[in-house]
């Protein structure tokens, strides 16, 4: 595939098939990955395949710690209000509603259950490092992860939401004791004829952030 197709041709996908994705070919995906640029080469990043039972018993653990108490929040905060004009494009997404509900609404298809994907990919940084930069150079390994599954015929779904709640997470993934949550990315083979895949994106033009300064 060329890199600019695989750039214009990615896409959120939120109906996948239930078929499982080769250990080899999540290898694949993320050996290209590991080339992603860092901070003066630190790559200071995890990753946590999740798949099997492991994913399942993430899928049905409970929304709150098993103290009983509120979850204390992802470890990196997340945005809750947009100025206006972002706000905007942000609503353009209500259609996603009725793209849900043209698949039924079924739960197998809810945020909560991955959309259906088979294996989950979990990045994660050390808690020694404060710097937020991390989440720049995070945000790098992640688009090449996205990119390299493209090109594989793979679809991802890039979701804030699974990692809302880190200490439901840690116990459920060996070696995650000590790691901050950043982000989550569903991974699995689209279903091409889901509606919820298929619908037309909309992406601001140039002249609405690009200044050219000469």
């Amino acid at each position: 595939m060329e890199f600019e197709q695989a750039l214009r041709e990615r896409r959120s996908i939120r109906a996948f098939k239930p078929d499982p994705v080769p250990e080899e070919l999540i290898r694949e995906i993320l050996e290209a990955a590991r080339w992603s640029p860092s901070w003066a080469n630190t790559q200071a990043w995890h990753v946590f395949v999740a798949s099997g039972e492991t994913l399942t018993k993430l899928k049905s653990a409970a929304p709150t710690p098993a103290t009983g108490e509120a979850p204390a929040g992802p470890d990196f905060r997340m945005p809750r209000e947009w100025p206006p004009q972002l706000a905007a494009r942000t609503k353009q997404l209500s259609f996603l509603r009725d793209a849900f509900a043209a698949t039924g609404g079924e739960a197998a298809l809810a945020p909560a259950n991955f959309y259906g994907a088979p294996c989950v990919l979990y990045f994660t940084t050390e808690p020694a490092i404060e710097s937020d930069y991390l989440l720049f150079d995070s945000g790098l390994l992640v688009q090449s992860v996205c990119l390299a599954a493209h090109d594989k015929g793979l679809g991802t779904c890039i979701m804030a939401m699974a990692v809302r709640d880190p200490e439901a997470l840690r116990p459920a993934l060996p070696g995650a004791a000590d790691q901050r949550f950043v982000i989550a990315v569903a991974l699995g083979y689209p279903d091409g004829e889901a509606p919820i895949n298929r619908f037309e994106r909309r992406r601001a033009q140039l002249e609405e952030f690009v200044a050219w300064v000469r």
